[in-house]
């Protein structure tokens, strides 16, 4: 779980004519916040990063996160982000989506999910 921030930082770095899009958790951003001080401090301009805040580690079993009530747009700023943006609303995401992924790099946007997300999608299915 997490390091998904550390792995694409390495590709963007490696790969400076590609943009390189993380997708990311906010249980592993929390517990690897220092990949994005990184990030933000080498300046990455080809990085966007995607934060899919659910304020849970849904991917291991639910457990509930603090990921509703931290300020990851702020954080991201104060690492060195150029661009950080939070949505919570598919009308938000489709409005910002597109200044997000035209900004310069290190961009960060933050997406807050419902709890069992997934879950719910997948009883939907069968």
């Amino acid at each position: 779980m997490g390091h998904s921030s550390s792995i694409a930082m390495g590709i963007a770095l490696a790969k400076p004519s590609k943009t390189v899009y993380c997708f990311d958790g906010d249980g592993a951003f929390l517990m690897h916040m220092g990949a994005a001080a990184q990030i933000g401090q080498r300046n990455i301009h080809n990085f966007k990063h995607i934060l899919l805040n659910n304020g849970s580690h849904d991917s291991v079993g639910g457990q509930p996160t603090v990921g509703f009530g931290v300020d990851f747009v702020e954080i991201a700023k104060a690492c060195g982000y150029k661009y950080a943006i939070s949505v919570s609303t598919k009308e938000e995401l489709e409005e910002a989506f597109p200044r997000f992924a035209a900004s310069e790099g290190p961009a960060f946007f933050e997406i807050k999910l419902s709890r069992k997300t997934r879950n719910r999608s997948r009883k939907a299915k069968g």
